[in-house]
């Protein structure tokens, strides 16, 4: 006599739960985006000014390295608002010649060194403003030193 196949009996049914493997990063539950429709094409700071193709493919790849982070970790990755009262001159009349001196602050993306991208925040759209290989738009001092230097040099 032959013997019936054996069944498990489950106290309780397994739920299949599906857990994805990629999150897009969001900022105010939406994901991270770029926009380039208000690059300033001229003055100091345009976004066509790059020395080479290869420069403009490392600024390309490092926003779709950021797309890729959580807004925390941009923060911690050098990327931060900066009040635009507190740019430097070049900047707010750069600002003021593209009727954009409403604007109360500007994000800076670190790219690599020095060099930085400026972006208008609206949630979670960046929309492109500046190419800063120079940090000229915002320019921070290394330490004590530095800013006693800069205070002489400005007559304060």
């Amino acid at each position: 006599m032959g013997k019936s196949p054996k069944i498990a009996k489950h106290v309780v049914e397994p739920e299949p739960t599906k857990t994805p493997k990629y999150r897009e990063p969001e900022i105010e539950g939406l994901p991270l985006a770029w926009r380039f429709s208000a690059c300033d094409r001229d003055g100091p700071f345009s976004w066509i000014a790059f020395e080479t193709a290869d420069k403009f493919k490392e600024v390309i790849d490092r926003l779709h390295d950021f797309e890729t982070k959580s807004w925390n970790d941009l923060l911690g990755a050098g990327c931060h608002p900066i009040e635009v009262y507190r740019l430097e001159k070049e900047a707010r009349d750069r600002l003021r010649a593209i009727q954009r001196d409403d604007l109360d602050e500007l994000m800076s993306f670190r790219v690599a060194g020095a060099h930085r991208l400026w972006c208008v925040r609206e949630r979670n759209i960046m929309r492109i403003l500046w190419w800063d290989p120079d940090h000229m738009v915002y320019r921070t001092e290394k330490d004590r030193a530095d800013r006693t230097k800069r205070k002489r040099k400005e007559g304060r």
